[in-house]
């Protein structure tokens, strides 16, 4: 059990279940019948119900299925890392995606791109952005920040806008499953 489960086995700035509404549009940058590991995902997570409803196949995994992204992988094989990390270990988190050498798309608040540490670690990576119109809520409340996608090697240029019908609140509001 690594020491982050045992120190920090909850902490609720890391706990923000993504909408559906912001899983839909990275499909389209997906190839068709690929397998996704979700790793920061239970059963319950709109990622795993959209990217299943939608014909890919789904590996998920999760802290509190005592699987440790900083310490697990899948057996099986997968192409494409896609979750919502956990925001307090955002850097530990792009330090390993990168060492998997997978494709990724990361959901993530746009301010993190003002951190000089971040600014520091992509000067000789690539990274992509898929920025949404609206920033988008997590609980039904207006969030006062964006949340896109921090993608390498899925997009097809660095920087795409993508348009959303809403921003999931008021009477559009849809909760994630893995908030129930």
């Amino acid at each position: 059990m690594s020491n982050w489960l045992k120190v920090t086995s909850f902490d609720k700035r890391d706990e923000y279940y993504t909408p559906a509404l912001m899983v839909y549009p990275i499909i389209e940058f997906i190839k068709p019948g690929a397998t996704i590991w979700c790793p920061f995902d239970t059963k319950d997570s709109e990622f795993v119900r959209v990217f299943t409803e939608s014909g890919f196949k789904v590996i998920y995994s999760h802290l509190w299925l005592g699987q440790d992204f900083f310490e697990y992988e899948p057996e099986e094989h997968y192409d494409y890392i896609i979750s919502n990390p956990p925001f307090t270990k955002k850097m530990d988190v792009f330090r390993r995606l990168y060492d998997l050498n997978k494709p990724f798309a990361m959901v993530l608040g746009l301010p993190i791109l003002n951190y000089q540490v971040i600014g520091e670690f992509f000067l000789d990576k690539n990274l992509e952005l898929l920025i949404f119109d609206k920033k988008v809520s997590f609980d039904g409340n207006t969030s006062s920040f964006n949340c896109s996608y921090f993608c390498n090697g899925i997009l097809p240029r660095g920087i795409i806008f993508y348009h959303l019908p809403h921003n999931n609140t008021g009477q559009n509001f849809i909760p994630s499953g893995m908030a129930a």
